[in-house]
C-alpha cells in the first residue's frame, strides 16, 4: 500500500472530522487575523482538545457498526486511524496558529 493510497484511506475514515475541524481552525484563524493575541492561541488549542472529545463521541455513536471492517481488512486498525486523523487536525491548527503568529505577531 503507499502512502497515496494510505493518505487517501485517512481523508475517507475521518472526513467528518476534518470538515468539523477545519471549520472550527478557519474561525480561529479568522479571530486571530482580527485582533492577534497569544491568550486566544492557547484558548483556541484547549477548545480544540473539547471539540475534538465531543467530535469523537459523536463519530462513535453514530458510525456504521460494518464500515470499520473495511478498514480493519486493509491492515489499518481503528486505533491508529483515529490517532493519524487527530494528529494530522492538531497539526493543521499548529500550522496555522504558527501562520498567525508570524504574519500578525
Amino acid at each position: 500500500m503507499t502512502l497515496r493510497d494510505r493518505i487517501s484511506l485517512i481523508w475517507r475514515y475521518g472526513k467528518t472530522f476534518f470538515l468539523i475541524g477545519g471549520v472550527y481552525n478557519l474561525v480561529c484563524a479568522g479571530f486571530q487575523s482580527i485582533d492577534f493575541s497569544y491568550a486566544f492561541m492557547v484558548d483556541s488549542f484547549i477548545i480544540k482538545a473539547v471539540i475534538t472529545a465531543i467530535t469523537l463521541f459523536l463519530m462513535k455513536q453514530f458510525s456504521d457498526r460494518d464500515a470499520i471492517f473495511f478498514y480493519i481488512n486493509l491492515g489499518l486498525s481503528r486505533r491508529k486511524l483515529l490517532v493519524r486523523v487527530i494528529l494530522a487536525d492538531f497539526l493543521a491548527l499548529a500550522i496555522l496558529m504558527t501562520v498567525m503568529l508570524l504574519i500578525y505577531g
